[in-house]
């Protein structure tokens, strides 16, 4: 019978008609089953956009920096004039202009009070669009019961909170990193100059235009298409080329395409890796060719340029084997101790542009004719490694005829020399054009657009921040792009040998204290409850940089005076150290329900614990008649359906169906004890079948072994507890 109903599946399958009908209302399913999860996921969204608006006051569209109403009322403050005056001060300090030539000390320390407070405001505005949860905890995040407000002159912080060390998408992390390795870039920079050797300046692009992707992702045409790499357990397979066309096999992982960004950076690591830059033996007739013994061929060499005599020596001292040709590689040709790279992303008209900077650390002094001659081969070496890895091929220039300089090329070496570095005394190194080498290794961050040349990541987040479509989903490109990727790094062995000279700062990112620490007390000036923050300050649009800005313009007044217009009660949500030091204690209705709740997360472990003894053979045989009937309905749905299914049939799908769900169950049971709760259920739904053909993979009770207790139902094995009842309690 069995055979006569798979004989007929097989029929009904190879008709041409009935596969059609049958896929095209699989299509039909899945269309519904797609158009509903759009619904979902718009409505879910929708929601969202409207807790957001509930809880954050909308952006000021016009302005990068939007204020609060914290700090735009001007009514008057409880804690009298100063603080009124300080409020006010917030609200004017980045509208008010400057006067020309009139630039005083006091001009410049309120334009780096400005400065800050526009980093921390665009951190703000960055948090309500960034998709990385780091970013979005960045002194938000607390860490203990209390926040710590230090007031000092001219700098305050927050303690306690949580930073994301990010340095390329946060405003305020990552310019007290790069703040931090732009001093100790210079002050290594300057000592090595100082003790006669040589630095330069590489800058590596390629040419780019817009549609341009920044971020790898897979490929099209698998699985993950889209994504920054496989998400799949089986690291997906392709797939189909088209519908009713064969599946290729498995490749075990859905191959990733480069973005620019990570072809920039493979570029540079092909260029300093391998024998170009090293060097290598010259092989002849399978090993390295002997140095030359008469005078006429080593002079043939010698004046190559390219090859040198290397001799290998013992550990006593002695020559180890013949002298050989070895060919000299770009590192050893030009006394390379080291190299320091970075990247640098803009964008512009013409898309993302992705390039690198690196300085070239070598023994000898560095003069511009070396600089020439160290471009001319770097560029030949990059040319060859942006064409392998996939980049179009970088420009070498042209020459301007007034003054027979190169311009337009994709590789600018500049020489830096102890004449361009200014005062002895000063940790700036100069370049031809007047800029600072450090920070422009660095300090991208403080970088802005030439015109319509291009925009920083920052410029971004802020255009983002107003509204921007485009902006935005740049910006979360970028982000996607950098995420987990190095800023600075440093050739092996290089830091070593800089240490003899100069002490480097060996710090990690997240152990750089903020640029506030120095300046500000040890001690916090006021204490704010985490109920408070969490509820008063954190849903308020602009209040966090508002209370900072306020004490660094108004001192102690300023803080107090925000603080009180944001709602917060003195004593009780905010006050000195010494009110409220200690941590906050719950109430009696807090214990109680943490008690409450404990006791029934104890009564559910013991409930489940017991499940299996606690439930009686009687209530086991009740659940199984009432499964019994469930199965008889059933049966008699199948038998509307296929009148040709005889008794004898569902009677065996029945059996099938109660054996394979009683040893699924024993089997859990023996295996974990924690799946206990499943006997714990009184309604047992049975097993349903896809179709006849699954009843052969179906495990089936195996007899008792003999002399061991057996079930008088189904004749296998019984476990010591159910053997006073002489049966499973299944059968």
């Amino acid at each position: 019978m069995i055979r006569d109903q798979r004989a007929d599946r097989r029929s009904q399958l190879e008709d041409p008609a009935a596969r059609d009908a049958a896929r095209a209302d699989l299509e039909q399913r899945l269309e519904a089953a797609r158009v509903a999860g759009r619904a979902r996921r718009k409505a879910r969204q929708e929601a969202r956009t409207a807790r957001r608006a509930a809880h954050h006051t909308p952006a000021v569209p016009g302005g990068l920096s939007p204020r609060s109403a914290a700090t735009d009322d001007t009514s008057s403050a409880l804690h009298g004039g100063a603080a009124r005056q300080a409020v006010s001060l917030v609200s004017t300090a980045e509208q008010t202009p400057w006067p020309d030539g009139q630039q005083t000390a006091a001009d410049g320390e309120m334009k780096r009070l400005r400065l800050r407070d526009q980093r921390r405001r665009l951190r703000e505005a960055i948090q309500r669009l960034t998709r990385l949860s780091g970013l979005r905890g960045c002194g938000t995040g607390t860490t203990g019961e209390l926040i710590g407000v230090h007031v000092g002159t001219a700098a305050v912080r927050f303690a306690g909170l949580q930073s994301c060390h990010s340095v390329w998408a946060c405003p305020i992390c990552q310019a007290r990193i790069r703040a931090a390795r732009a001093v100790e870039l210079e002050r290594a920079a300057l000592a090595w100059l100082k003790a006669g050797h040589g630095l330069y300046m590489a800058t590596l692009t390629v040419p780019h235009w817009e549609h341009v992707r920044l971020a790898s992702r897979v490929k099209d045409g698998h699985k993950c298409a889209g994504q920054r790499s496989c998400t799949c357990p089986c690291k997906c397979p392709p797939l189909a080329p088209g519908p009713g066309q064969k599946r290729p096999p498995c490749t075990c992982a859905c191959p990733v395409d480069p973005g620019q960004l990570a072809r920039v950076v493979e570029a540079w690591r092909g260029v300093q890796g391998g024998t170009w830059w090293v060097g290598r033996d010259v092989i002849q007739d399978g090993a390295p060719a002997p140095w030359p013994a008469t005078a006429v061929d080593r002079l043939a060499l010698e004046t190559d340029g390219r090859y040198v005599r290397r001799q290998e020596f013992g550990p006593d001292g002695r020559p180890s084997g013949p002298a050989t040709v070895w060919q000299e590689g770009f590192r050893d040709r030009w006394g390379i101790v080291g190299t320091t790279r970075t990247i640098e992303i803009t964008w512009g008209a013409n898309g993302w542009h992705s390039h690198a900077h690196v300085l070239i650390w070598t023994e000898d002094e560095a003069t511009d004719a070396r600089a020439e001659r160290i471009e001319e081969e770097l560029y030949n070496r990059w040319a060859k490694r942006c064409k392998a890895v996939g980049l179009p091929t970088p420009a070498r220039g042209e020459i301007r005829p007034k003054d027979g300089k190169r311009i337009g090329k994709g590789v600018d070496v500049t020489a830096a020399t102890r004449e361009k570095a200014g005062a002895v005394g000063k940790y700036v190194i100069k370049l031809q054009e007047g800029g600072n080498l450090a920070m422009e290794m660095t300090r991208a961050d403080l970088k802005v657009a030439r015109g319509q040349k291009g925009k920083t990541a920052l410029e971004l987040a802020a255009v983002a921040a107003s509204g921007n479509e485009q902006a935005l989903d740049l910006w979360h490109e970028f982000e996607f792009a950098t995420r987990g990727m190095q800023c600075l790094t440093w050739s092996q062995g290089l830091r070593e040998r800089l240490a003899e000279l100069v002490e480097l700062d060996n710090r990690e990112d997240d152990e750089i204290p903020e640029e506030e620490t120095a300046d500000t007390p040890e001690e916090p000036s006021l204490l704010i409850t985490r109920a408070a923050w969490w509820k008063s300050i954190v849903p308020v649009y602009g209040a966090r940089p508002d209370i900072l800005h306020a004490g660094e313009v108004g001192g102690l007044p300023g803080v107090l005076a925000v603080l009180d217009k944001l709602g917060l009660v003195h004593g009780t949500d905010y006050g000195p150290p010494e009110k409220m030091a200690g941590p906050v204690l719950p109430s009696v209705d807090q214990l109680r329900r943490g008690q409450a709740r404990r006791q029934a997360s104890r009564d559910r472990r013991q409930a489940v614990d017991n499940a299996v003894y606690d439930r009686a053979p009687a209530q086991w045989a009740a659940a199984q008649e009432k499964r019994r009937a469930t199965i008889a309905k059933q049966k008699e749905a199948a038998q509307a359906l296929q009148p040709t299914e005889t008794e004898d049939a569902a009677a065996e799908i029945e059996l099938t169906q109660a054996a394979a769900e009683f040893a699924r169950r024993k089997a859990r049971l023996r295996q974990d004890p924690d799946a206990r709760h499943d006997f714990e259920r009184g309604d047992v739904e049975p097993v349903r079948l896809r179709s006849i053909e699954d009843l052969d993979v179906i495990a089936d009770a195996r007899p008792a072994p003999t002399g061991t207790p057996a079930c008088g139902e189904c004749g296998a094995s019984l476990a010591a507890e159910m053997v006073p009842y002489g049966r499973h309690v299944m059968c």
